[in-house]
Protein backbone atom coordinates (compact mmCIF):
# COMPACT_ATOMS: atom_id res chain seq x y z
CA UNK A 1 0.00 0.00 0.00
CA UNK A 2 1.25 3.48 -0.91
CA UNK A 3 1.97 5.63 2.15
CA UNK A 4 1.73 9.41 1.74
CA UNK A 5 2.66 12.18 4.19
CA UNK A 6 1.41 15.75 3.59
CA UNK A 7 2.97 18.64 5.51
CA UNK A 8 1.50 22.04 6.42
CA UNK A 9 2.42 23.53 9.79
CA UNK A 10 1.70 27.27 9.96
CA UNK A 11 -0.72 28.75 10.83
CA UNK A 12 -4.18 27.62 11.88
CA UNK A 13 -5.90 29.45 9.04
CA UNK A 14 -3.63 27.79 6.51
CA UNK A 15 -4.20 24.36 8.03
CA UNK A 16 -7.94 24.89 7.55
CA UNK A 17 -7.73 26.64 4.18
CA UNK A 18 -4.81 24.79 2.54
CA UNK A 19 -4.03 21.47 4.21
CA UNK A 20 -7.61 20.25 4.78
CA UNK A 21 -8.75 20.63 1.13
CA UNK A 22 -5.35 19.42 -0.14
CA UNK A 23 -5.68 16.21 1.87
CA UNK A 24 -9.07 15.54 0.32
CA UNK A 25 -7.76 16.11 -3.20
CA UNK A 26 -4.85 13.75 -2.51
CA UNK A 27 -7.21 11.12 -1.10
CA UNK A 28 -9.49 11.39 -4.14
CA UNK A 29 -6.52 10.87 -6.46
CA UNK A 30 -5.10 8.03 -4.32
CA UNK A 31 -8.13 6.29 -2.78
CA UNK A 32 -6.23 3.17 -1.66
CA UNK A 33 -3.23 4.99 -0.16
CA UNK A 34 -2.56 5.40 3.54
CA UNK A 35 -2.78 9.16 4.01
CA UNK A 36 -1.06 10.93 6.92
CA UNK A 37 -0.46 14.59 7.71
CA UNK A 38 2.14 16.49 9.71
CA UNK A 39 1.10 19.75 11.32
CA UNK A 40 2.00 22.01 14.22
CA UNK A 41 0.52 22.46 17.71
CA UNK A 42 -3.22 23.33 17.59
CA UNK A 43 -3.38 22.39 13.92
CA UNK A 44 -3.63 18.80 15.17
CA UNK A 45 -7.06 19.63 16.61
CA UNK A 46 -8.26 20.65 13.15
CA UNK A 47 -6.92 17.49 11.51
CA UNK A 48 -8.62 15.31 14.12
CA UNK A 49 -11.88 16.19 12.33
CA UNK A 50 -10.66 15.15 8.88
CA UNK A 51 -12.02 11.64 8.41
CA UNK A 52 -9.99 11.02 5.26
CA UNK A 53 -6.79 10.87 7.33
CA UNK A 54 -5.31 7.60 8.54
CA UNK A 55 -2.86 9.22 10.97
CA UNK A 56 -1.67 12.61 12.25
CA UNK A 57 2.02 13.31 12.85
CA UNK A 58 2.14 16.19 15.38
CA UNK A 59 4.98 18.68 15.76
CA UNK A 60 5.02 20.30 19.19
CA UNK A 61 6.30 23.80 20.00
CA UNK A 62 9.28 22.15 21.66
CA UNK A 63 10.11 20.49 18.33
CA UNK A 64 10.07 23.88 16.56
CA UNK A 65 12.27 26.03 18.82
CA UNK A 66 13.23 29.61 17.95
CA UNK A 67 17.05 29.37 18.19
CA UNK A 68 18.29 28.32 14.75
CA UNK A 69 20.81 25.68 15.90
CA UNK A 70 18.16 23.96 18.02
CA UNK A 71 15.61 24.18 15.20
CA UNK A 72 18.07 22.59 12.79
CA UNK A 73 18.75 19.70 15.17
CA UNK A 74 15.01 19.21 15.67
CA UNK A 75 14.39 19.24 11.91
CA UNK A 76 17.09 16.60 11.49
CA UNK A 77 15.41 14.40 14.10
CA UNK A 78 12.02 14.80 12.41
CA UNK A 79 13.54 14.02 9.01
CA UNK A 80 15.05 10.85 10.46
CA UNK A 81 11.66 9.85 11.84
CA UNK A 82 10.04 10.42 8.43
CA UNK A 83 12.72 8.33 6.71
CA UNK A 84 12.28 5.52 9.25
CA UNK A 85 8.54 5.37 8.59
CA UNK A 86 9.07 4.48 4.94
CA UNK A 87 6.77 6.92 3.18
CA UNK A 88 6.44 6.52 -0.57
CA UNK A 89 5.65 10.22 -1.04
CA UNK A 90 6.16 13.27 1.14
CA UNK A 91 4.37 16.43 -0.05
CA UNK A 92 5.25 19.74 1.62
CA UNK A 93 2.67 22.50 1.14
CA UNK A 94 4.37 24.83 3.62
CA UNK A 95 6.50 27.83 2.63
CA UNK A 96 8.11 28.62 6.01
CA UNK A 97 11.83 27.97 6.41
CA UNK A 98 11.58 25.23 9.06
CA UNK A 99 9.24 22.90 7.08
CA UNK A 100 11.20 23.56 3.88
CA UNK A 101 14.49 22.76 5.64
CA UNK A 102 12.84 19.61 7.04
CA UNK A 103 11.75 18.65 3.52
CA UNK A 104 15.31 19.16 2.21
CA UNK A 105 16.74 16.94 4.98
CA UNK A 106 14.09 14.33 4.23
CA UNK A 107 14.98 14.45 0.53
CA UNK A 108 18.67 14.05 1.33
CA UNK A 109 17.77 10.99 3.42
CA UNK A 110 16.50 9.33 0.24
CA UNK A 111 12.76 9.88 0.67
CA UNK A 112 10.78 11.05 -2.41
CA UNK A 113 9.74 14.66 -1.66
CA UNK A 114 7.30 16.79 -3.64
CA UNK A 115 6.38 20.41 -3.17
CA UNK A 116 8.49 22.97 -1.34
CA UNK A 117 11.96 22.36 0.08
CA UNK A 118 15.02 24.42 1.03
CA UNK A 119 16.79 25.69 -2.08
CA UNK A 120 20.29 25.16 -0.69
CA UNK A 121 21.60 21.70 0.10
CA UNK A 122 22.28 21.18 3.78
CA UNK A 123 26.04 21.30 3.13
CA UNK A 124 25.75 24.58 1.19
CA UNK A 125 23.39 26.07 3.75
CA UNK A 126 25.79 25.36 6.61
CA UNK A 127 28.67 26.83 4.62
CA UNK A 128 26.70 30.01 3.83
CA UNK A 129 25.51 30.29 7.43
CA UNK A 130 29.02 29.84 8.85
CA UNK A 131 30.38 32.46 6.46
CA UNK A 132 27.69 34.94 7.55
CA UNK A 133 26.29 35.31 4.05
CA UNK A 134 22.62 34.63 4.97
CA UNK A 135 20.60 37.67 6.00
CA UNK A 136 17.43 37.52 8.09
CA UNK A 137 15.40 38.11 4.93
CA UNK A 138 16.60 34.73 3.64
CA UNK A 139 14.59 32.97 6.35
CA UNK A 140 11.47 35.12 6.02
CA UNK A 141 11.18 35.25 2.22
CA UNK A 142 9.83 32.09 0.62
CA UNK A 143 11.30 33.16 -2.72
CA UNK A 144 14.72 33.39 -1.08
CA UNK A 145 14.99 30.10 0.77
CA UNK A 146 12.66 27.72 -1.06
CA UNK A 147 12.60 25.74 -4.26
CA UNK A 148 9.66 23.62 -5.37
CA UNK A 149 8.52 20.78 -7.56
CA UNK A 150 5.09 22.42 -7.82
CA UNK A 151 4.57 23.80 -11.34
CA UNK A 152 3.94 27.48 -10.57
CA UNK A 153 5.11 28.01 -7.00
CA UNK A 154 7.19 30.99 -8.14
CA UNK A 155 3.92 32.88 -8.63
CA UNK A 156 3.20 32.68 -4.88
CA UNK A 157 4.41 36.12 -3.90
CA UNK A 158 2.45 39.05 -2.54
CA UNK A 159 0.60 40.76 -3.98
CA UNK A 160 -0.30 37.96 -6.40
CA UNK A 161 -3.90 39.05 -7.03
CA UNK A 162 -3.23 41.90 -9.52
CA UNK A 163 -1.38 39.39 -11.71
CA UNK A 164 -3.99 36.62 -11.42
CA UNK A 165 -7.38 38.34 -11.03
CA UNK A 166 -9.48 35.36 -12.14
CA UNK A 167 -8.79 33.16 -9.09
CA UNK A 168 -11.63 33.45 -6.52
CA UNK A 169 -9.64 33.11 -3.29
CA UNK A 170 -6.10 32.39 -2.23
CA UNK A 171 -6.58 28.65 -1.40
CA UNK A 172 -7.82 28.09 -4.95
CA UNK A 173 -4.88 30.03 -6.36
CA UNK A 174 -2.33 28.33 -4.11
CA UNK A 175 -3.56 24.77 -4.57
CA UNK A 176 -4.99 24.99 -8.08
CA UNK A 177 -2.48 27.25 -9.80
CA UNK A 178 0.73 27.14 -7.76
CA UNK A 179 0.58 23.49 -6.69
CA UNK A 180 -1.26 22.15 -9.74
CA UNK A 181 -3.92 20.22 -7.78
CA UNK A 182 -7.11 19.81 -9.78
CA UNK A 183 -10.54 19.44 -8.24
CA UNK A 184 -13.13 21.11 -6.04
CA UNK A 185 -11.85 22.32 -2.69
CA UNK A 186 -13.70 20.95 0.34
CA UNK A 187 -13.02 23.01 3.50
CA UNK A 188 -15.79 21.50 5.62
CA UNK A 189 -15.20 20.28 9.17
CA UNK A 190 -17.80 18.49 11.30
CA UNK A 191 -19.22 20.49 14.19
CA UNK A 192 -22.28 20.48 16.44
CA UNK A 193 -24.00 23.77 17.38
CA UNK A 194 -23.13 24.63 20.96
CA UNK A 195 -26.44 24.21 22.87
CA UNK A 196 -25.31 26.41 25.76
CA UNK A 197 -24.54 29.26 23.38
CA UNK A 198 -27.95 29.00 21.76
CA UNK A 199 -29.69 28.79 25.13
CA UNK A 200 -27.88 31.92 26.36
CA UNK A 201 -28.96 33.79 23.21
CA UNK A 202 -32.63 33.25 24.07
CA UNK A 203 -33.72 33.24 20.45
CA UNK A 204 -31.64 36.24 19.41
CA UNK A 205 -29.35 35.93 16.38
CA UNK A 206 -25.80 35.17 17.50
CA UNK A 207 -22.87 37.17 16.15
CA UNK A 208 -19.36 35.87 16.81
CA UNK A 209 -16.81 38.65 17.19
CA UNK A 210 -13.08 38.18 16.65
CA UNK A 211 -11.43 41.57 16.94
CA UNK A 212 -7.77 40.55 17.00
CA UNK A 213 -5.42 38.26 15.12
CA UNK A 214 -1.71 37.67 15.21
CA UNK A 215 -0.91 41.06 13.66
CA UNK A 216 -4.20 42.92 13.22
CA UNK A 217 -6.46 44.40 15.90
CA UNK A 218 -9.79 46.16 15.47
CA UNK A 219 -9.57 49.26 17.70
CA UNK A 220 -13.23 49.52 18.77
CA UNK A 221 -14.18 45.94 19.58
CA UNK A 222 -15.92 46.82 22.86
CA UNK A 223 -18.01 49.54 21.21
CA UNK A 224 -18.92 47.15 18.40
CA UNK A 225 -20.00 44.46 20.86
CA UNK A 226 -22.15 46.97 22.74
CA UNK A 227 -23.70 48.19 19.48
CA UNK A 228 -24.52 44.66 18.38
CA UNK A 229 -26.17 43.90 21.72
CA UNK A 230 -28.17 47.12 21.46
CA UNK A 231 -29.29 46.09 17.98
CA UNK A 232 -30.72 42.85 19.36
CA UNK A 233 -27.91 40.39 18.77
CA UNK A 234 -26.26 38.02 21.20
CA UNK A 235 -22.49 38.51 20.96
CA UNK A 236 -20.00 35.67 21.43
CA UNK A 237 -16.26 36.32 21.52
CA UNK A 238 -14.98 33.78 24.07
CA UNK A 239 -14.18 31.15 21.43
CA UNK A 240 -11.15 33.03 20.12
CA UNK A 241 -9.17 33.35 23.35
CA UNK A 242 -5.81 31.56 23.63
CA UNK A 243 -6.14 28.04 24.97
CA UNK A 244 -9.75 27.47 23.87
CA UNK A 245 -9.95 24.05 22.17
CA UNK A 246 -10.49 24.27 18.41
CA UNK A 247 -13.47 21.93 18.74
CA UNK A 248 -15.19 24.38 21.11
CA UNK A 249 -14.52 27.22 18.67
CA UNK A 250 -15.95 25.23 15.75
CA UNK A 251 -19.03 24.19 17.74
CA UNK A 252 -19.55 27.79 18.82
CA UNK A 253 -19.26 29.09 15.26
CA UNK A 254 -21.68 26.39 14.10
CA UNK A 255 -24.25 27.90 16.48
CA UNK A 256 -23.64 31.45 15.21
CA UNK A 257 -25.48 33.28 12.46
CA UNK A 258 -22.55 35.53 11.53
CA UNK A 259 -18.88 36.11 12.32
CA UNK A 260 -17.43 39.62 12.34
CA UNK A 261 -13.65 39.34 12.22
CA UNK A 262 -10.37 40.87 11.22
CA UNK A 263 -8.25 38.79 8.85
CA UNK A 264 -7.30 35.77 10.93
CA UNK A 265 -7.87 32.03 11.20
CA UNK A 266 -11.37 32.62 12.60
CA UNK A 267 -12.75 33.34 9.12
CA UNK A 268 -11.55 29.97 7.79
CA UNK A 269 -12.88 28.10 10.82
CA UNK A 270 -16.23 29.81 10.27
CA UNK A 271 -16.14 28.89 6.59
CA UNK A 272 -15.46 25.27 7.52
CA UNK A 273 -18.71 25.02 9.52
CA UNK A 274 -20.94 27.14 7.28
CA UNK A 275 -20.99 30.37 9.31
CA UNK A 276 -20.83 33.44 7.03
CA UNK A 277 -18.24 36.13 7.72
CA UNK A 278 -18.42 39.91 7.67
CA UNK A 279 -14.75 40.83 7.34
CA UNK A 280 -12.91 43.89 8.61
CA UNK A 281 -10.33 43.52 5.84
CA UNK A 282 -7.63 45.98 6.85
CA UNK A 283 -4.72 45.71 4.38
CA UNK A 284 -5.93 42.59 2.52
CA UNK A 285 -8.36 42.55 -0.38
CA UNK A 286 -11.47 40.63 0.79
CA UNK A 287 -12.18 39.40 -2.73
CA UNK A 288 -9.40 36.86 -2.27
CA UNK A 289 -10.23 35.74 1.26
CA UNK A 290 -13.32 33.63 0.68
CA UNK A 291 -15.72 35.73 2.80
CA UNK A 292 -19.38 36.49 2.21
CA UNK A 293 -19.24 40.21 3.03
CA UNK A 294 -16.71 42.88 3.96
CA UNK A 295 -16.60 46.43 5.23
CA UNK A 296 -15.89 49.05 2.58
CA UNK A 297 -12.41 50.61 2.36
CA UNK A 298 -11.80 53.48 4.78
CA UNK A 299 -8.48 54.85 3.44
CA UNK A 300 -6.98 55.24 -0.03
CA UNK A 301 -4.10 52.76 0.48
CA UNK A 302 -6.43 50.11 1.90
CA UNK A 303 -5.29 46.95 0.13
CA UNK A 304 -1.50 47.16 0.19
CA UNK A 305 -1.20 43.49 1.22
CA UNK A 306 1.43 44.23 3.87
CA UNK A 307 1.40 42.81 7.39
CA UNK A 308 3.62 45.66 8.57
CA UNK A 309 2.06 49.03 7.75
CA UNK A 310 4.30 50.69 5.11
CA UNK A 311 3.40 54.11 6.54
CA UNK A 312 4.52 53.12 10.02
CA UNK A 313 0.99 53.52 11.36
CA UNK A 314 -1.18 51.21 13.46
CA UNK A 315 -3.26 50.04 10.49
CA UNK A 316 -5.75 52.92 10.08
CA UNK A 317 -7.36 50.72 7.40
CA UNK A 318 -8.94 48.76 10.30
CA UNK A 319 -10.74 51.82 11.67
CA UNK A 320 -14.21 50.98 10.36
CA UNK A 321 -16.82 52.83 12.50
CA UNK A 322 -18.74 50.32 14.65
CA UNK A 323 -22.12 51.66 13.55
CA UNK A 324 -21.29 50.73 9.95
CA UNK A 325 -20.52 47.15 10.94
CA UNK A 326 -23.69 46.92 13.02
CA UNK A 327 -25.75 48.19 10.08
CA UNK A 328 -24.10 45.64 7.79
CA UNK A 329 -24.82 42.85 10.28
CA UNK A 330 -28.45 43.91 10.45
CA UNK A 331 -28.71 43.93 6.66
CA UNK A 332 -27.05 40.55 6.30
CA UNK A 333 -29.33 38.95 8.89
CA UNK A 334 -32.43 40.90 7.83
CA UNK A 335 -32.77 42.72 11.15
CA UNK A 336 -34.31 46.19 11.49
CA UNK A 337 -31.93 48.94 12.58
CA UNK A 338 -33.12 52.39 13.53
CA UNK A 339 -30.88 53.45 16.40
CA UNK A 340 -27.51 55.12 16.29
CA UNK A 341 -24.71 53.81 18.45
CA UNK A 342 -23.36 56.38 20.89
CA UNK A 343 -19.57 56.44 20.86
CA UNK A 344 -17.48 58.17 23.48
CA UNK A 345 -14.21 59.92 22.78
CA UNK A 346 -12.41 56.92 24.26
CA UNK A 347 -14.18 54.64 21.81
CA UNK A 348 -13.18 56.76 18.81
Amino acid sequence: MTRILAIRMMGLGDVAAILVPALRLIQQANPTAQLEAMTFAAGVQILERVTELDAIVPVTPEQWPDPLPEAMRSAAALAGMIADRGYDRVINFDTWFFPCFLARLTMEAGVPVEGNYARLSTRSFLAELTAGRLSQSYFGDQGGHAASTFPHMADWSLPWWPRFPDWPAYPHFFLGHCCGLAGTLDFSLPAHPDPALRAAAGGRPIVALCGAGRKLRYPWAEALAAGLEQAGFSVWSEGFSPGVPIGATLDGLKACDLLISVVTAAQWLAHAVGCPTLLIPGPLDPRHLGVEAAAAPVIACQYCGAMVCPRGLDFPCLAVPPEILVAQACALLARPTTQTIPLTGEDR
